[in-house]
Order: C-alpha cells, then sequence, then structure tokens
C-alpha cells in the first residue's frame, strides 16, 4: 500500500469515527447542556453516552492504559473537582498515547492529554492548570455552546474540523481543517475569547482554592504562546481550539494581581515527575530516552530532578532488558526515596519481567500492604500470583481493581485465563469480550460475546453481554 493510500485510508477510519462522535454530538448534547433541561438526561442516558464516547476514542486512539498513571491522573483530577462542588457529570481522564501538543474534552466530562503535551511540562501546577482550564469549559458548556451557536453547522463540517485537529498539525489535518470552515462557511469550533478568559478564571479560582501558584498557569500559557511561534503555519491542534494565548496570559497576569496577597502551598512534586517519566516510557523510544536521561543526570543542580532522571533510566533499561541495571538504578532511587511504596512496585515488576517469581512477589506484596489503595500494585500482585499458581487470591485481586477501574481491559483478559483454566467457558468469552470492547476492538468483543451468550446460563451475564452487544450494535449502525 503506498504512504499516499495508507495516509488516506487511517484519513477515512477516523473521520467515519468522527461522524459517529457528532451522531452523539447532534442528538444528545444541546439537551444536556442547556441548564433548563439538565434533568431530562437521565443517569443511564448519562452514562451510555459516555460509554459510547470512550469506546470510540479508544477505537481511534491509543490510550496509555497503565493503572498508576490512570490513578494518578483521576486523583489529581479528584482533587481539583472537590473545589468545585456538584456536577453534572462524571468526569474521567485519560492520557493519550501522541507526541501532539494538545489536550481536549468532550460534553460528557471525558478529558483528555495527549502525552505530548505531559512531556513539555515543568512541575504539578501547569498539569493542574491545563486539567482545571480543560474542566472549565466542560462546566461552563463552551462545547455545546459553539455548537449551538454555529446556525450554518453541518456534521460534515464538524467531521472535518475534528479530524482535522485529531491528526495533528501537518498538512493533511491542515487540509481538512480549512475544508471542514469552507464547507460550513463561517462555522469554527475554536473557542471565543470570552470562552478562555471564562476557563482561564475557573482554572485560576481552583487553583487559587488549592494554594497553587497560579505563575505555574503562566508558565504553562507561555508554553503554548511558544509552541505556536515555533510552530507557524503548523499549528499545534491545541492552538486550533485554544486561541489567542497572549492575550491570555494578560487576563491571568491581571488576576494574580488582584489576588496578590494570597499564600501559596509547596506542592511535593514526586508524583508528577514519576508519571511524566512513566509516561515517556511508555510513549518514546528508549535510546532517545538514555541520551535525554543522562544529560539530566549530568547537569542536574536539583537533587530531586537528578534522581528522578536515574528513575527514568532505569525504566528505559527495563523496556531494553537490562535488568540487572534497572534494578540497581530502582534501588538507588528507593533510597533516595524511602517513603515511596510505588517504588516497590516499580521494582517487583522489574522482577517479574526478569523471571524472577520469588523476588518480584516479595516486593509486591510489600508494596501492596504499605498502600492497600494502589490499583497498580493491586494489579501488578495479582499478576504475580497467577503466575505463582495462586488463581483464587489473583482472581479476588482483578475484581478490586476491576471495582475502582471498571474499563481497565487487563485485568478482563487475565479474569478470562482464570475461567477458562477453571472450564467456565462462558465466563471466559465474557471478560475476553469485555477486554476487545475496552480496547476498542468491537469486532473481535462481538466475537466473544455471542460465544458467551450461546452458552451462558446465568441470567445476570446475559443481560450484560446484551447490552454490551447492543451498544456495538448502535455504535456500528451509526457510523
Amino acid at each position: 500500500m503506498s504512504i499516499l493510500l495508507f495516509h488516506s485510508f487511517v484519513v477515512f477510519k477516523r473521520f467515519t469515527a468522527l461522524v459517529v462522535l457528532l451522531f452523539f454530538f447532534s442528538v444528545n448534547c444541546l439537551t444536556f447542556f442547556s441548564p433548563a433541561t439538565v434533568h431530562a438526561f437521565s443517569i443511564k442516558e448519562e452514562k451510555e453516552y459516555g460509554e459510547n464516547m470512550l469506546a470510540i476514542i479508544r477505537k481511534e486512539f491509543k490510550l496509555v492504559d497503565e493503572l498508576d498513571v490512570s490513578q494518578y491522573v483521576n486523583d489529581l483530577g479528584d482533587s481539583i473537582l472537590a473545589q468545585a462542588g456538584p456536577q453534572y457529570f462524571d468526569y474521567h481522564f485519560y492520557v493519550i498515547d501522541n507526541k501532539e501538543f494538545n489536550a481536549f474534552a468532550t460534553p460528557s466530562g471525558l478529558i483528555f492529554f495527549h502525552s505530548g503535551i505531559i512531556n513539555a511540562m515543568d512541575n504539578e501546577g501547569e498539569f493542574v492548570s491545563v486539567m482545571a482550564h480543560e474542566c472549565g469549559h466542560v462546566m461552563s458548556r463552551h462545547i455545546a455552546d459553539r455548537i449551538e451557536k454555529s446556525t450554518k453547522i453541518t456534521a460534515s463540517t464538524l467531521a472535518m474540523m475534528l479530524a482535522g485537529i485529531a491528526l495533528g498539525g501537518g498538512a493533511l489535518s491542515q487540509a481538512l481543517v480549512t475544508g471542514g470552515m469552507a464547507t460550513g462557511a463561517a462555522m469554527s469550533l475554536a473557542f471565543t475569547r470570552q470562552d478562555e478568559e471564562e476557563a482561564d478564571r475557573i482554572s485560576f479560582n481552583l487553583m487559587e482554592s488549592q494554594q497553587r501558584d497560579p505563575h505555574d498557569m503562566l508558565s504553562m500559557l507561555n508554553k503554548m504562546y511558544k509552541e505556536s511561534k515555533i510552530r507557524m503555519g503548523n499549528i499545534p491542534p491545541y492552538l486550533l481550539t485554544h486561541p489567542q494565548p497572549k492575550l491570555r496570559m494578560g487576563y491571568v497576569e491581571d488576576l494574580m494581581h488582584i489576588n496578590s496577597d494570597v499564600q501559596f502551598h509547596k506542592f511535593d512534586q514526586f508524583a508528577f515527575r514519576r508519571m511524566q517519566k512513566r509516561v515517556s516510557s511508555l510513549t518514546l523510544d528508549p535510546q532517545k530516552l538514555y541520551g535525554k536521561y543522562r544529560k539530566e543526570v549530568r547537569e542536574a543542580t536539583d537533587e530531586d530532578i537528578k534522581m528522578m532522571a536515574v528513575y527514568g533510566l532505569a525504566l528505559a533499561d527495563m523496556s531494553t532488558g537490562n535488568y540487572e541495571q534497572a534494578v540497581e538504578k530502582m534501588r538507588q532511587v528507593m533510597q533516595y526515596y524511602p517513603d515511596k511504596p510505588i517504588l516497590l512496585t516499580d521494582l517487583g515488576i522489574i522482577y517479574l519481567q526478569w523471571g524472577q517469581l520469588e523476588t518480584a512477589l516479595m516486593y509486591l506484596e510489600d508494596a501492596r500492604n504499605k498502600d492497600l489503595g494502589s490499583w497498580y500494585s493491586t494489579f501488578y500482585l495479582a499478576l504475580a500470583l497467577q503466575q505463582s499458581g495462586d488463581d483464587k487470591r489473583a482472581e479476588a485481586l482483578y475484581k478490586q481493581v476491576l471495582g475502582s477501574s471498571v474499563d481497565y481491559p487487563k485485568a478482563y483478559f487475565q479474569l478470562a485465563q482464570i475461567e477458562s483454566k477453571k472450564g467456565n467457558q462462558a465466563l471466559s468469552h465474557l471478560y475476553l469480550g469485555k477486554n476487545f470492547y475496552y480496547e476498542g476492538n468491537f469486532t473481535t468483543s462481538t466475537f466473544h460475546l455471542k460465544k458467551a451468550l450461546a452458552i451462558s446460563t446465568s441470567g445476570h451475564d446475559i443481560k450484560e453481554i446484551e447490552e454490551i452487544l447492543h451498544r456495538i450494535r448502535k455504535i456500528e449502525r451509526d457510523s
């Protein structure tokens, strides 16, 4: 297949999926966001809406589906929203494996960060500023408002715009964006200056309520401004929908001047820096990371930054199979951070991949005992227990993970293996169906769900299978 045909195929796939997204926009979002009719959507309908949106996004984009990353991002989001009061939506936060400088929110409270924008950040405050800003757009219903006010909008226009933004800032995506704008005459998905100021004000207030320094918000806006200057005609997708960073910087400076007497808290950066290194290790070439982190180790004047660079090197060693070196570096990091049990999990995973199961179990047990609420520690302890033959305890731990992270596909896959081993083929196929559904592979999911439906005798399981199959059929029919 030629490069041109391949790109055309990718565009067509994403274009088709985004038309489906727009079907949900056109049918549901105006009702959902209108204050006068906000209760017209039942809880069940709201949940279905979010699940459909996420299923399509999972199909079209690769998510960073690791529990430590997911838990950190969602815990941080929850801490921000705790300052905002009751919300109409259940917010969920995800990281996409994509180098673009991008973040976006959907009307249903799903908020996505590309790995590229995370890698560009210097501290947790910058991450919070972007997260709170996206929450501000959702709280204010700006996305629905842009659609409602665009009188000449068509589904094809929105699909062209969203496809262009999703593909990044290259010539192909710019052509799609231009085509979408031409098709819709004057239509644009870009937020207005008033929208941006309102979202910035919400973000500023949320940060202030947590005693976070708004200078981090200003430094993130400055990064956006520099990115737009560097790339000029190749505009970053985040700036297509979030324009005028220079003007926004001035507005935030005014807010800072008005609130100049507020005292700010100094936040521990360990969890953010570790998450950032994990995202890099999961999305970037380890050979490139070696050079980056070795330079940081040599040049760092801050011991914390230096040790997190050593942590990054340990992850790179693990990725390339240099397990002995990975263990040595991870122990060095653990010695510097003796009170961080998640590092015990990291060390246990290195031993698990190395094939040293007994040692892995020792560290993973210790890690979970020190932090029973860690999804990451719980899952990898379950994986080690399953490898050691203790399926009963592994099964219980996988179900604990799913109690907190219901859309984590790897836990369903492992449960499927356990049920198959027990001879329970109906439940095994159900778990496999859910695994592939949450991976966005609807064809394989349907195959296993139909297998489960044909042999299942559980009324509860049959109802669940039928609900998922109905959801898949609806998405595929509307596409």
